[in-house]
């Protein structure tokens, strides 16, 4: 595998990430059960669904739609968007690992803990978003080099 230019996966996972958010109201804007539904859009939507996956969710809150109904929109968007992504790691799971490892180093050097949390509480990086997939209580460290190896290898394909 030739040398990976981390910098640069990290630049276009944060711009795209923006563009799939852009709309996306702040959460003290959202009331009652939307609340929720943005949660489910900003921290358990993986990062390599689609555009217009994101939009179609985003639309519901910002057109304040009262019956949502949010293990039906999970039943329709998340699980396949978990199971593909499922799916590709493992077909592909020694160079997701290696793809882990090299993440992993990089995120060592660029980003100490307290550093992405600020980045994080501060709106400032999406790296650490699906901190909730993590069982245990997982250093955002490595919650981004996954994050980014899972987006590099995906956006790959």
């Amino acid at each position: 595998m030739s040398e990976i230019n981390w910098n640069k996966v990290w630049m276009e996972f944060e711009k795209e990430m923006r563009l799939k958010l852009k709309s996306l109201p702040p959460y003290q804007e959202v009331k009652g059960k939307l609340k929720t539904l943005r949660k489910f859009i900003s921290h358990d939507l993986p990062e390599t669904s689609s555009n217009k996956i994101f939009k179609n969710l985003i639309d519901l809150i910002l057109k304040k739609e009262p019956s949502i109904n949010l293990n039906d929109l999970k039943k329709r968007y998340l699980i396949p968007e978990i199971k593909r992504e499922k799916e590709i790691l493992i077909k592909k799971e020694k160079e997701f690992e290696m793809l882990k490892k090299s993440a992993a180093g990089w995120v060592e050097k660029n980003f100490l803990e307290d550093k992405l949390k600020e980045l994080w509480e501060k709106h400032q990086s999406w790296l650490p978003r699906r901190y909730t997939i993590y069982k245990n209580k997982t250093s955002l460290q490595k919650i981004a080099a996954d994050t980014l190896a899972r987006f590099k290898l995906i956006n790959k394909l």
